[in-house]
């Protein structure tokens, strides 16, 4: 029984955040809902789950229609949603959590036997090795995604709606989690899948829905559009591509690693220019993450030295790194970067404290000049400094931790960002993007790490390709494409040292 959304509409205090919507997804279909931060999507949801009401419109479900749902009444009408962030008791074993809450009972005695059968039916249905009695310690983040979609399955949904169900999932994770999905599409349940990655849409989904500033202006079957038609759709604008020809001739002497050697890593050697953004690639388990954090002292070093403009670093913890002029934007922003509960500009304005400060004294206007000034280049919305950080959406709290080290008081020399843009908007994207390449003219080195070939293809002067900690080439610019990058991370391709062309191989 198919699903649809008609004419919905939404306004908060005068401003309508959804222009009567209208969507419909068939029986059997993974039709994928895209959009920029703040486009309507997370309020569409919000709609359809019953968590907020909408002003006029309505929604079908099967054949019933409904103009307004409660979080009770949309379960019990067959909607089911899944979340980026499993809402799991890590206590309780599978079973336990797929009935957490509809325990099925004589009298007070809880029928464990029969659960047991019931949750092991489920992970069959989704062809899952997991087995009932699992702790959710033995499971990774898929594992706990399949339990979540296993628990909504035996609810007996009429539609299941996925919100970016891959943001925090490693590739094969995601991976994983796409034939989960592949394996509902054959119970014919229609699914509504939120995504920012536009790869998932074209390997799983069979329609797409593109929403701006509240309105549908895209929509129809995935095979009808390019990466680039849906792209544009979502920012609005056509997102420029190119990336100049570069060499590593070009860019004058500025971070040398050498010999470098932690858990994980190592031992590994190259170079950053000044002004060179070098993107590192790799699968997961690669080392990309464990380089970086290395590099910026928050992991053991056992070996190797860093220098930068010729001076060697100690690097020992990140406090010494900063002071160097090393700073680190890391790729778990809610656990590692942002602090939700403070402004937007004590989160942007941390570091510089102390040089915005007259005798001790902060001075309010300047940290203002300097805030909006920032975050002018990075084009945050709302560009406000006293709202709380968890207020901004995920690409904007983004681009409040980048502006944390790209701001005129900033003494950063060497910019490291492990994967900037997860879970971001192609039209963020380009915002983060250009202020990286804004930064990069200045003179600051940038190191990137980025599970997304073509996001390095896009910013990227050179391309370092990790496999189990070690250098297995280095691609010059007019080296840099997809099937290169995956064919050598997946050791497909022999690497051979070729100084001339930037092969730099450790074996």
């Amino acid at each position: 029984m198919p699903f649809a959304v008609y004419a919905l509409r939404k306004s908060y205090a005068g401003v309508e955040v959804l222009k009567g919507v209208d969507l419909e997804v068939k029986d059997g279909e993974i039709h994928a809902l895209l959009g920029a931060n703040g486009a309507g999507k997370s309020t569409l949801i919000k709609c359809l789950s019953g968590a907020i009401q909408p002003d006029s419109g309505g929604l079908l479900v099967g054949t019933e229609k409904f103009h307004e749902l409660t979080p009770k009444s949309a379960r019990e009408a067959g909607v089911a949603v899944i979340y980026q962030d499993p809402a799991l008791a890590a206590s309780l074993d599978v079973t336990d959590n797929i009935f957490l809450g509809r325990e099925k009972r004589i009298g007070p005695f809880v029928r464990r036997k029969a659960q047991r059968e019931e949750a092991a039916f489920w992970l069959k249905q989704l062809d899952a090795d997991i087995a009932p009695t699992d702790s959710l310690s033995k499971l990774g983040n898929a594992g706990l995604q399949t339990i979540e979609i296993a628990r909504s399955l035996s609810m007996q949904p009429k539609v299941l709606i996925l919100d970016e169900p891959t943001a925090a999932l490693s590739e094969h994770e995601a991976e994983i989690l796409g034939q989960r999905l592949l394996e509902l599409k054959k119970q014919k349940l229609p699914l509504l899948y939120v995504t920012h990655r536009l790869a998932e849409v074209f390997a799983l989904a069979d329609r797409v829905t593109v929403l701006r500033g509240g309105e549908v202006v895209l929509t129809g079957p995935v095979g009808d559009f390019s990466h680039d038609e849906l792209v544009d759709a979502i920012a609005g604008t056509k997102i420029k591509r190119d990336r100049p020809a570069t060499t590593a001739a070009r860019f004058a002497p500025a971070v040398d690693v050498k010999d470098l050697l932690a858990p994980g890593i190592g031992p590994v050697s190259f170079t950053v220019g000044r002004g060179e953004i070098v993107g590192v690639f790799g699968l997961v388990g690669s080392g990309r993450t464990e380089l970086l954090e290395t590099l910026f002292g928050s992991r053991q070093r056992h070996g190797g030295n860093v220098s930068i403009g010729g001076q060697t670093l100690a690097l020992s913890n990140p406090s010494s790194a900063v002071a160097a002029g090393v700073a680190l934007v890391p790729s778990d922003r809610l656990r590692k970067s942002i602090i939700g509960t403070l402004s937007s500009g004590d989160n942007m304005l941390l570091p510089s404290y102390k040089m915005l400060s007259r005798l001790g004294m902060r001075m309010p206007s300047l940290e203002s000049t300097v805030f909006n000034k920032a975050v002018g280049r990075l084009n945050l919305r709302p560009p406000r400094m006293d709202l709380e950080a968890k207020r901004f959406s995920g690409g904007n709290q983004q681009k409040l931790v980048i502006a944390r080290w790209l701001n005129d008081t900033s003494q950063c020399r060497f910019l490291m960002l492990d994967e900037p843009t997860q879970g971001v908007d192609v039209g963020a994207r380009s915002d983060i993007y250009t202020a990286l390449r804004e930064s990069a003219a200045a003179g600051t080195s940038l190191l990137v790490t980025s599970s997304e070939p073509e996001e390095l293809i896009q910013i990227a002067d050179r391309v370092i390709i990790l496999s189990h900690g070690q250098i297995v080439a280095v691609l010059q610019s007019d080296e840099i494409e997809e099937g290169r990058m995956l064919s050598l991370a997946h050791n497909l391709e022999p690497a051979t040292t070729n100084s001339s062309k930037g092969h730099v191989v450790h074996d």
